[in-house]
C-alpha cells in the first residue's frame, strides 16, 4: 500500500513487528516496575516513563496502521518513540550522579548535584524540543512548510542531545578511572568490583543511544522537500526497517542491560548515603526528603569496612 498525503504512512508498515515491540517493551515496562519496587528505586522513575512512551507509541502504531487516514495515532505513535530514548539518557544521568554520591564526589570533576542541574536540565529542554518537532512532523499532512520547520525543530534536539551527552560521557569516564584507582577505596574493593557491571550497562546505554541519535539526526537531515510533493522524501524517513534496527532494538537492549543489572541492586535507595556507612550532607529539602534531617557521620579511617558499606545499602 502507498502511501498519500493522507495516509500515515509512506511505505507498507509491518502490524505484526509494531504487536512484537508492543509486547516487548511492555513485558520490560513491567519488569522495570517491579525491580524498582523490589530495590525501592524511586529515582529510576525515569525508566519507567521511557518505558511508559515506548509502549504507547508502539500500541498507537498499531492503531495508526489500522487506521490509516485518522491522524491522532501516529501524532502520539511518532512523539512517544523519539522522545522516549531521551528520558533514558536523563536517567543515565540520574544514575551516574548517585554513583558519584555513594562513592565520593571528591572523584569528579564535576560536583554529582550538578550534573543533575546541568545536564538533566539540557536533557529536559532537548525532549521539548524533540517532542515539538516529532509532532509538527506527524501532524504536517503535506504542509511542506510545517515540515521544514518540524525538521530544523528536530535537528535542534538531537543536536543538543548528542552534544550534551558526549560531554556527560567523558565526565562518567573521568569520575570511573580516578574512583577506580583510588587508594582510599581500596577497603571496599570487593563493592567497586561489583559496581563494575552497573557501569558495563551504562557504557552499553551511552553507546546505543548516542549511535541512535545519530541515526535520527542523519534521517531528519536527510530529509528533501521537493515542491509539487506534499510527502517529504529521504530513505530512512521512507524505510520502516531502519526504525528497528536503528532505534528500536538498541534502546530496548539498553533498558535490558539496566534490568540484568539493575541500580537498586548496587546504589542505596536514599541519596547521600556513602559507600563507607558515612552520610553526605543534604541541603535544603533535600535532607528531608532524601535522607532526613541527618548530619554526616565521621569514622577515623580505620573504622571504614566493607561491612560498612552493606549498612549503607540497607542490606544489615
Amino acid at each position: 500500500m502507498a502511501g498519500g498525503p493522507n495516509d500515515n504512512f509512506v511505505y507498507n508498515p509491518t502490524t505484526w513487528a509494531a504487536i512484537l515491540f508492543t509486547v516487548l517493551y511492555g513485558l520490560i515496562w513491567v519488569v522495570q516496575t517491579g525491580q524498582a519496587v523490589h530495590y525501592r528505586t524511586l529515582f529510576m522513575w525515569v525508566m519507567f516513563v521511557a518505558c511508559a512512551l515506548e509502549f504507547i507509541g508502539f500500541v498507537t502504531r498499531i492503531i495508526a496502521i489500522k487506521e490509516m487516514t485518522t491522524l491522532w495515532p501516529i501524532v502520539v505513535s511518532q512523539t512517544g518513540l523519539i522522545v522516549a530514548p531521551a528520558f533514558i539518557a536523563a536517567q543515565d544521568y540520574m544514575i551516574i550522579g548517585r554513583v558519584m554520591s555513594f562513592v565520593g564526589k571528591e572523584y569528579g570533576y564535576i560536583n554529582h548535584t550538578k550534573i543533575t542541574k546541568i545536564f538533566v536540565g539540557a536533557d529536559i529542554f532537548a525532549i521539548l524540543t524533540q517532542a515539538g518537532g516529532g509532532s509538527m512532523l506527524a501532524g504536517a499532512n503535506g504542509d511542506l512548510n510545517q515540515m521544514k520547520v518540524a525538521q530544523k525543530v528536530l535537528l535542534t534536539g538531537l543536536a543538543l542531545q548528542v552534544i550534551t551527552f558526549g560531554i556527560f560521557f567523558f565526565v562518567a569516564v573521568a569520575f570511573d578511572i580516578r574512583s577506580y584507582r583510588a587508594p582510599a577505596l581500596q577497603p571496599f574493593r570487593e563493592q567497586m568490583k561489583g559496581m563494575r557491571k552497573l557501569w558495563v550497562a551504562f557504557y552499553v546505554s551511552c553507546a546505543l543511544i548516542t549511535a541512535r541519535s545519530i541515526y535520527r539526526t542523519v534521517e531528519f537531515a536527510e530529509i528533501k522537500f521537493t515542491p509539487g510533493n506534499d510527502n517529504a522524501d529521504g530513505y530512512l524517513l521512507n524505510h520502516e526497517w531502519p526504525m528497528f534496527v536503528f532505534d528500536s532494538i538498541p534502546i530496548l537492549i539498553s533498558i535490558i542491560f539496566f534490568s540484568i543489572w539493575h541500580p537498586g541492586a548496587y546504589l542505596p535507595s536514599k541519596k547521600g548515603l556513602r559507600i563507607d556507612g558515612t552520610y553526605e550532607e543534604q541541603f535544603g529539602m533535600r535532607r528531608f526528603l532524601c535522607c532526613g534531617p541527618r548530619k554526616p557521620l565521621k569514622r577515623a579511617p580505620e573504622m571504614r569496612t566493607a561491612e560498612s558499606s552493606a549498612i549503607a545499602l540497607g542490606r544489615v
